[in-house]
C-alpha cells in the first residue's frame, strides 16, 4: 500500500517547500504537493520545492494546484477567457513534470445545478488530457462536493463521451460533504482510481486525521485495492483538524497498522 500525506495539511502556517522536512521527519516517504499559489508553480519557489524534494528523498506521484482561480474557466465557452486559463493549466502541468509527478489532481467545473452538459465537459476533458500528456502528466478528476465531479452519474456520462484516458481521485470527506457513500464513486472510478485522499470523521466533524474518528477507513481502502493494488493513499485534512504534529505521527501509525 502506497501511503503518504499532502503538503496542504500545513496550510496556511507553513510554506509548501518548508513542509517537506516536517513530512520527512514524521516518517513519510511519499507526499502530494499542493501548490498554494500560482507563483509556486514556476521560478524560484518551484526550484525551492524541487530542492526540498531532492534533499528529503520524498517521492511524489501527484500534484494538486490551487484550482479555484482557473480550473472552472477551462470550461468557459468564451474562448479568450478559456485560453487565458489554459496558460495556468499548462503552468501546473509543467510544474508537475519538473517535480517528477505522474498525475494532476483536478477539480474542474463548479457545480451548476441548472446546466449539466456532459458532452461539452467530455470535449474539454479530452482536450485537457491531451495537453497534460504533452508534459507526460495524466489528469485525475476528484469528487469535490462543490464541483460537477461530486455527481457519480454525471461522471459516468462524461466518461461515456470521452476518447482519452481519464483517471480519478477519491476523497472521503468530499464524498460525505456531497451526501454520498464512498462506494458510489468507487463503482464508477473502478480501475481508473489512482489516488485517495484519506480522512476520518465522526458525528461532529466530517474531516479528521485517520484514526481520530469512527469512519470505516479499512473497509473503504480494501474496496479501492480490489480495483487498483497500486493506488496511493494520501492523508489530506485541514490545519484546524488537528493540534500538534505528533497527532499526524499517530495517524501515520494507524494507517500502517490497518493490515491491508
Amino acid at each position: 500500500m502506497l501511503f503518504g500525506i499532502s503538503t496542504a495539511c500545513f496550510y496556511p502556517e507553513v510554506y509548501t517547500e518548508e513542509t517537506l522536512k516536517i513530512i520527512k521527519n514524521i516518517g513519510f516517504e511519499l507526499c502530494e504537493v499542493f501548490f498554494e499559489s500560482a507563483s509556486e508553480m514556476t521560478g524560484d519557489y518551484l526550484k525551492a520545492i524541487k530542492k526540498g524534494m531532492d534533499e528529503s528523498g520524498l517521492k511524489i506521484n501527484t500534484i494538486h494546484p490551487f484550482p479555484s482561480p482557473f480550473e472552472p474557466y477551462l470550461f468557459d465557452k468564451y474562448e479568450r477567457r478559456r485560453l487565458e486559463m489554459e496558460e495556468k493549466f499548462r503552468l501546473a502541468c509543467n510544474a508537475a513534470r519538473e517535480l517528477g509527478a505522474k498525475y494532476y489532481v483536478f477539480h474542474g467545473e463548479r457545480n451548476n445545478k441548472q446546466v449539466k452538459d456532459a458532452q461539452w465537459t467530455a470535449k474539454v476533458m479530452d482536450y485537457l488530457c491531451k495537453v497534460a500528456s504533452e508534459y507526460n502528466i495524466a489528469l485525475a478528476w476528484e469528487n469535490v462536493s462543490w464541483c460537477m465531479g461530486s455527481n457519480p452519474k454525471f461522471i459516468e456520462e462524461v466518461i461515456g463521451f470521452m476518447k482519452e484516458d481519464l483517471y480519478f481521485v477519491l476523497d472521503f470527506k468530499q464524498a460525505l460533504r456531497s451526501g454520498r457513500r464512498v462506494e458510489e464513486y468507487i463503482n464508477v472510478f473502478k480501475d481508473r482510481i489512482v489516488n485517495v485522499h484519506v480522512s476520518d470523521s465522526n458525528e461532529k466533524c466530517d474531516c479528521l486525521l485517520p484514526g481520530y474518528g469512527n469512519y470505516d477507513i479499512r473497509g473503504s481502502v480494501e474496496e479501492v485495492l480490489k480495483f487498483n493494488k497500486n493506488c496511493q493513499f494520501i492523508i489530506e485534512v485541514y490545519r484546524d483538524n488537528f493540534g500538534e504534529v505528533e497527532e499526524i505521527s499517530k495517524s501515520y501509525e494507524y494507517m500502517l497498522n490497518l493490515g491491508v
